[in-house]
């Protein structure tokens, strides 16, 4: 983890006067909750509230803007290692974190400032509580993070379906009769929190009437964004056979000295492949255990499942690009530790040697490309 804070440290006042990616949406949404106005209402508004906050704290520059989505991707590896280290031994737990720490799309979205991994650091936290059967704070925790980002609401839904999958005879009223009572303990304060929350930032900046009012707007602005003929979107059913890299633009904010300042850095949309790419070998050497219902097994593999089916039907209605499947990195990692297990040590060790040169060759910040 320390290995991963020092190298978003090395990046995150780079650019230090240039947005990144929707930086150039987030970063003026945090502005105008300094400013006390209203905007960027399609999102909820945690995450630009922390950006805020850090902006206040650190200043209007690099650091102060992508400092949350760094402290949030780096205890994340934490929250991960914590969570498989509960239901198995350190060294799968250590090898779930290595590869969260190196999978470059999870590490550039750490290293900006967006909503997502903040939104998924409450998640897994969310999790993590739940696995610990404290079903209300667990609840709390999700919601917060729905007031990060909506598809959170994915996770939820996934820890329903484990619950229920869990019971020895999971067709049985019985079995019904456990999940639901579960999934009220912590959808309910997963909805109040949620909607408490929406509440009282309308009630602050006079946004919407409602929390009802201001989901209907996030709900209709959303409807709007068809999948077009020409876009960045990656449909769902190509995010695991590898796609063209898509360079995350740099929009410059000031000029210096008449001209604009120039920054060579390789902000991609794209995973780590060698972890992307070995779910194909993963899921096959862990469905055994899936199908006998091991717990982490399962639970990894739902979180995982749950989110990218839905994806895939929501990729009918509207646009989806590859980052959206940051929500479930972290399971898909738990995933491939637990896979990498299996197989000889010669073979995952070199496997984590290719996780590493993948990482480092698209690491952000070229090292051999000279600054101007």
């Amino acid at each position: 983890m320390a290995v991963v804070v020092l190298l978003h440290l090395s990046i995150i006042d780079q650019p230090a006067a240039a947005y990144v990616f929707d930086e150039a949406h987030y970063v003026p949404a945090a502005k105008c909750l300094i400013n006390g106005t209203v905007c960027n209402e399609e999102h909820p508004p945690l995450a630009k509230a922390l950006i805020a906050v850090s902006i206040q704290l650190f200043g209007d520059r690099g650091f102060g803007w992508r400092l949350p989505s760094v402290l949030a991707g780096s205890f994340t590896l934490a929250l991960v290692y914590l969570l498989t280290r509960r239901f198995t031994d350190s060294r799968v737990a250590l090898l779930a974190a290595f590869l969260l720490g190196f999978e470059n799309l999870w590490f550039v979205h750490s290293s900006i400032a967006m909503l997502d991994i903040p939104a998924f650091f409450f998640a897994m936290l969310g999790v993590y509580l739940f696995t610990g059967q404290r079903w209300w704070l667990s609840g709390l925790v999700l919601g917060i993070g729905m007031l990060a980002k909506g598809v959170v609401a994915m996770v939820f839904i996934a820890l329903v379906l484990y619950v229920w999958v869990s019971q020895e005879r999971w067709l049985s009223k019985a079995a019904l009769k456990v999940t639901t009572r579960v999934g009220l303990s912590v959808g309910i304060p997963t909805a109040l929190c949620f909607l408490v929350g929406l509440g009282i930032y309308d009630a602050v900046y006079h946004a919407f009437p409602s929390p009802l009012h201001h989901i209907a707007s996030m709900a209709s602005y959303h409807r709007t964004l068809g999948s077009p003929g020409v876009s960045d979107s990656v449909h769902p059913l190509h995010w695991f056979s590898g796609f063209q890299n898509s360079p995350y633009f740099v929009t410059s904010m000031q000029v210096e000295d008449g001209s604009i300042p120039r920054y060579v850095l390789q902000y991609m949309d794209q995973p780590n492949l060698i972890i992307l790419l070995f779910s194909w070998i993963a899921l096959p050497l862990v469905w055994s255990d899936i199908r006998e219902r091991h717990p982490l097994a399962l639970l990894a593999f739902l979180l995982f499942s749950v989110p990218y089916l839905l994806f895939i039907l929501i990729a009918h209605v509207r646009v989806t690009y590859p980052f959206y499947m940051l929500v479930f990195v972290p399971s898909q990692c738990i995933l491939a530790a637990l896979a990498l297990t299996k197989l000889p040590r010669r073979v995952m060790l070199t496997f984590c040697v290719g996780v590493l040169a993948w990482f480092f060759y698209w690491f952000p910040r070229n090292p051999l490309a000279p600054w101007e």
